[in-house]
C-alpha cells in the first residue's frame, strides 16, 4: 500500500513546533506525527475499538496560527496508529477496479495453470492489508494460504475480514515483517506462489527490492511464480514552461528596472532529490513531447537474485521536437503472470489507444524528475537519457549522472516545498505585492514583511523604503531569503528578525514606528487556506511600534463555499463495501473511526488535479477584516445556504481564500472566473483548497440546500465548519 495522502511532494518540508513532553519516549514517538495538525479533539475519541483507558501525556506544542504555545492532551499508543489509518492510501486503492480485477485475474490464471502442472498451490502474500489477495488466492483454489501484515491494526482489521469472508481456516494470518517471518514456525514450507502489491509510484519506493529479495532468499521455492511477474519501467522526456516553474527559483523583474536576481549556486543545484508526483495527465495541454517513451529498467519479480540494489541504463531516444528538456516523466507497467498476456498500465493519457478507458489512481501516478540542469534538444538529432536507481529511488538526467542520488546542496530546494516554489514564481501573485509596495514606497516610510521565505523584503527594500524590517520564524526560509539578500548587496538594507513578537521593542525597529505592513499569507506550518494568518496576530503584538496610520495588507481575507461534483477524488474517502465479490465492511468501520478521530471534516487538496464541475454557485462565507486588531475581534459564526443550479451528484464542498489588498488587487486562492467556470472548474494551481469530501454522494436535484456555517475563534484561531443538508 501507498501512504501517499499524507506524504505527498515528498521533498516538500515542513515546519515542526516546538514540542515538551512530559516523557522522553512519547516526544520520540510523536514528534513525526504532531506536526501536521493540533490535536484538538477528545482523547476518548482517539481510542481503538476494544481498547482500555487510554494513557495521556500533555504536549506543549506551537500554535502556528497564533504563535503561541497550546497545551493538548494525547494517548501516546494509539494516536499514532489512528492518524496513519486515516491518512493511508488503503481505501484508495481498494477502489482501483482496474487493479483489483487484474490481480484477480492474475491469480486465477497462474493458480489454475499450476494445478494443472499437478502442483499443490502455497501461497505467501507479504503485506496482506485487509487480506484481499489472499482471498482471491483461497476463492481461486490455493491449497495453503499464508498472509503477514505488520501493522497491528491493519493485521487485527485483516483478521476481521478474513473471518467475516469465511476464510479463517483457509488463510493464516501472520502480524509481522515477511523479514521477520520464520521458516518452519510461520511458514511450514517454502512456498511457491507469491502475490504481493508492495508498489507506489515509483515503484521500488516501499521496498519492493529488499523484500521481494528476503523473500525469493527464505521463503519461496526456486521455481516459485510471483503475481505480479515483471514490472517495466518508462521514461519520457517533456517541455512544460509551467513544469520549470516548480522546480527552479526565478529572477523577479520589477517596474522599476531594478532586478532581483537569484545567488549562482541556486540554479548550479540539482535540486529536490526526490520525484514530484502529480496528476500528470491534467497538465496534458502545457507539455510538450520531446521524445518517444522508452523503457529503462525491468524489476523481475519472479526470479531469485534477479532484482539489483543499484542499476544504471543509458538510452539513446531521437527528439520529436525542438525544446528544453524541463522534466522526465516516469510510468510502469506490470505483467501480471508469467505469459504476459495481463498488463496493468500507469502510462499517461497520451500513450494509450483513442477511446481507451484510463484507469484513476491517486496511490500509483506518474512520477516527474528533474534534470540536474535543462538541455536544449533539436528535432531528429539524438540525446542520451540517464536512469539510475539505488533499492528505493530513481533519478534521471540528460547527462552522466553521479552514482549516488542527487541531493540539494543550496538549501533552497529542501526548505521550500515545489509548491512554495510555484508560489513564488506566479506573476500573478507577485504583480500583486510589487503593486502595493510600488503604491507607498518612499524614503520616508518603514516597511514591515511578515511571512515565512518570501521575495517581498528584497522587493521593498529595491523600491526604496526609508528601512524594511522583515519577521521570518522559520530558521531555514529566513537562511534562504538572507542568502538572496547577499546575493543583490540588499542585506544592509534590510533587518532580519525573529523571535517571539511580544518582546521585541524600539530597538529591534531602530526607534522607527513601521508605516506599511505587508504580508503574503504563505506560512509553513499551516496547512488549510485560511490559517495563513500568523500576521494578523503578531500586529496585535506589535501595535506599540505601529504608526497611527498604519497600512495593512491584505486587508481583509475573504472564505468562499461552492458545492462540486468530483469525477474521482471522493473516491479516497468513499466506503468500499463490496470489492470483487469479497465485503471489507470491516476495513471501512476502521476508516471512518479513525478518520473521526484525527481528521478535521475538512482536508486540504490541490483541486485543479482532480476534475470537477460547480453544482452550486459560490458564496462568501466569512470575512475577516485584518485592518481591525485580532484583540478586539469577537468569536464569529456565520451559516449560508448553497442551492443546487446543476443537478448530479453531490459528493464534495470546496472552499477556498481569496485575500484583498486593494479594491483592484486581489490574491485569489481558489477558483478562476468564477462566474465563466461551470463544466470544469479552472483552480489556482499555486494554492491547496480546503475540500469536504461525503462518505456518501447525494443526489442532488434544483434548488436542493445544504447549509454550511462556519465559526472562528480570535482567541485560539481556530476555524471549524459544520454541514448539514
Amino acid at each position: 500500500m501507498t501512504f501517499r495522502r499524507l506524504l505527498k511532494n515528498k521533498a516538500c518540508p515542513s515546519s515542526i513546533s516546538t514540542a515538551t513532553t512530559v516523557t522522553a519516549s512519547f516526544f520520540h514517538n510523536q514528534l513525526s506525527t504532531l506536526f501536521n495538525k493540533n490535536i484538538t479533539k477528545s482523547v476518548k475519541k482517539s481510542m481503538m475499538p476494544g481498547d482500555e483507558t487510554p494513557k495521556l501525556s500533555f504536549l506543549s506544542q506551537s500554535n502556528p496560527i497564533t504563535g503561541k504555545m497550546d497545551w493538548v492532551a494525547v494517548d501516546r499508543e494509539q494516536y499514532d496508529y489512528t492518524q496513519e489509518i486515516a491518512r493511508s492510501g488503503y481505501g484508495d486503492m481498494l477502489h482501483d477496479v482496474d487493479r483489483n480485477k487484474k490481480y484477480y485475474m492474475a491469480i486465477k490464471h497462474v493458480i489454475k495453470s499450476m494445478k494443472g502442472e499437478g502442483k499443490d498451490v502455497t501461497v505467501l502474500d507479504i503485506g496482506t492489508g485487509t487480506g484481499l489477495l489472499s482471498m482471491m488466492a483461497a476463492a481461486s483454489g490455493a491449497d495453503s494460504i499464508t498472509a503477514c501484515e505488520a501493522f497491528p491494526p491493519m493485521a487485527k482489521c485483516a483478521a476481521k475480514v478474513l473471518k467475516a469472508n469465511g476464510f479463517s481456516d483457509k488463510i493464516r494470518l501472520i502480524p509481522k515483517r515477511s523479514t521477520d517471518v520464520l521458516l518452519g514456525e510461520d511458514l511450514k514450507e517454502r512456498a511457491n506462489l507469491l502475490v504481493t502489491e508492495l508498489f507506489d509510484t515509483e515503484l521500488i519506493g516501499e521496498g519492493a527490492i529488499p523484500s521481494y529479495t528476503d523473500a525469493h532468499d527464505r521463503l519461496m521455492q526456486d521455481d516459485c511464480v510471483a503475481v505480479p511477474s515483471l514490472g517495466i519501467m518508462y521514461v519520457q522526456a517533456i517541455q512544460s514552461p509551467s513544469l520549470r516553474l516548480w522546480n527552479s527559483l526565478q529572477e523577479l523583474n520589477l517596474p522599476n528596472g531594478e532586478m532581483i536576481s537569484l545567488p549562482p549556486k541556486f540554479g548550479q543545484c540539482s535540486g529536490a532529490p526526490s520525484l514530484h508526483d502529480l496528476q500528470v495527465d491534467e497538465i496534458q495541454g502545457d507539455v510538450t513531447l520531446l521524445s518517444d517513451p522508452v523503457e529503462v529498467f525491468r524489476f523481475d519479480f519472479s526470479k531469485k537474485k534477479a532484482l539489483k540494489k543499484e542499476e544504471e541504463s543509458v538510452q539513446s531516444v531521437k527528439a520529436v521536437a525542438n525544446g528544453q528538456v524541463d522534466a522526465f516523466v516516469m510510468w510502469w507497467d506490470l505483467e501480471m503472470e508469467p505469459t504476459g498476456r495481463i498488463i496493468l498500465s500507469c502510462a499517461p493519457c497520451w500513450t494509450r489507444n483513442p477511446g481507451e478507458t484510463i484507469p484513476w489512481r491517486d496511490h500509483w501516478m506518474q512520477a516527474l524528475y528533474y534534470p540536474s540542469s535543462p538541455s536544449t534538444v533539436q528535432k531528429g538529432a539524438s540525446f542520451d537519457i540517464y536512469s539510475s536507481h539505488d533499492e528505493y529511488s530513481l533519478w534521471f538526467d540528460t547527462r552522466k549522472t553521479q552514482s549516488s542520488r542527487p541531493v540539494c546542496n543550496c538549501g533552497l530546494h529542501i526548505t521550500m516545498s515545489r509548491n512554495r516554489l510555484a508560489q513564488m514564481n506566479c506573476s500573478q501573485r507577485n504583480h500583486i505585492f510589487i503593486s502595493m509596495l510600488q503604491k507607498y514606497a518612499s524614503p520616508m516610510k518603514t516597511c514591515l514583511v511578515i511571512s515565512d521565505g518570501n521575495m517581498l523584503p528584497l522587493v521593498a527594500a529595491r523600491m526604496g523604503f526609508k528601512k524594511v524590517f522583515y519577521i521570518d520564524n522559520n530558521s531555514a526560509t529566513r537562511r534562504v531569503i538572507l542568502q538572496i539578500a547577499e546575493s543583490n548587496g540588499l542585506q544592509q538594507n534590510i533587518s532580519f528578525l525573529q523571535g517571539d513578537v511580544d518582546g521585541f521593542s524600539s530597538s529591534d525597529f531602530d526607534g522607527n514606528q513601521i508605516d506599511i505592513v505587508i504580508a503574503e499569507p504563505y506560512f509553513q506550518g499551516v496547512h488549510l487556506p485560511w490559517q495563513h494568518i500568523y500576521f494578523w496576530y503578531a500586529l496585535s503584538a506589535l501595535k506599540p511600534h505601529l504608526s497611527p496610520q498604519v497600512i495593512v495588507l491584505p486587508q481583509s481575507m475573504t472564505v468562499k463555499a461552492m458545492a462540486v461534483q468530483f469525477r474521482d477524488l471522493h473516491k479516497i474517502r468513499a466506503p468500499v463495501g463490496i470489492c470483487e465479490g469479497f465485503d471489507i465492511a470491516h476495513f471501512d468501520e476502521l476508516i471512518e473511526k479513525s478518520s473521526d478521530t484525527v481528521d478535521e471534516n475538512i482536508e486540504p487538496q490541490p483541486l485543479w488535479e482532480y476534475p470537477n464541475h460547480r453544482l452550486s454557485d459560490p458564496k462568501i462565507l466569512m470575512t475577516l477584516d485584518f485592518t481591525q486588531p485580532v484583540d478586539t475581534v469577537e468569536a464569529m459564526q456565520q451559516k449560508v445556504e448553497l442551492e443546487c443550479t446543476r443537478s448530479g451528484n453531490l459528493n464534495g464542498l470546496a472552499l477556498w481564500t481569496e485575500f484583498k489588498f486593494s479594491d483592484v488587487h486581489i490574491l485569489n486562492c481558489g477558483l478562476k472566473d468564477e462566474e465563466k467556470q461551470v463544466d470544469k472548474l479552472c483552480w489556482d494551481r499555486t494554492s491547496k483548497q480546503g475540500v469536504h469530501l461525503f462518505r456518501h454522494s447525494k443526489e442532488w436535484q434544483i434548488s436542493d440546500r445544504i447549509s454550511v456555517s462556519a465559526s472562528f475563534n480570535p482567541s485560539n484561531g481556530d476555524f471549524s465548519f459544520d454541514l448539514s443538508s
